[in-house]
Order: structure tokens, then sequence, then C-alpha cells
């Protein structure tokens, strides 16, 4: 595995692991920096039925970290690896429509 390969999936452990712990906080009514980060003001931008069945953020968390994790164990990036990269861009993508477009 290269060294960037490395990073990124350190990376992407990190990143979706605060993720995944601030989405608990959200949900449990925690109120501190972290769960209010980004958080855009006002109403849901979508349905409620569209945000937890197309775009389970604490599912796509726990993908993310277990794919990086093998990935990390098995000492070989792959098509794992390559998964977590596009998983993470196209997570990002949707995070940037949905906070700024909708």
């Amino acid at each position: 595995m290269k060294k960037w390969q490395r990073y990124w999936l350190y990376f992407v452990i990190t990143i979706f692991t605060l993720h995944f712990v601030r989405d608990i906080f959200q949900e449990l009514g925690i109120r501190n920096f972290l769960s209010t980060f980004f958080e855009s003001s006002g109403p849901p931008k979508v349905s409620l039925f569209l945000y937890y069945t197309l775009y389970n953020t604490v599912f796509m968390a726990i993908i993310e970290v277990a794919f990086s994790i093998i990935c990390l164990r098995r000492n070989k990036f792959g098509v794992l690896g390559k998964a977590t990269i596009i998983m993470t861009i196209s997570f990002f993508i949707l995070w940037l429509i949905y906070y700024f477009l909708l």
C-alpha cells in the first residue's frame, strides 16, 4: 500500500468517526460544537423519509470506517479503498447540494 493511500484511510476513519459521533449527538438532542458544526438553519430541506432512507449518514459512516479498517488490516488498498474515495466524493457532493442548493 502506498503512503498516500494509508493516509487517506486514516483520514476517512477520523472524519467519518467524528461524523458518526455528531449524528448520534444530533439524534439524542445533545447541543454542542460538534453537533451544530455545519448544521443548516431552518426546517429540513427534504422530507424526513428521503433523509433517513436515501441519505442515512449513520449507515454511510459505518460503511466508510469498516472499509477503511479492512483495507488497513489487509495492507491492500484495492477495490474497497477505491470505494472509499468514490463514496467520500459522492457524499461530499450530496452535502454541497443539500447545504447550498436546497
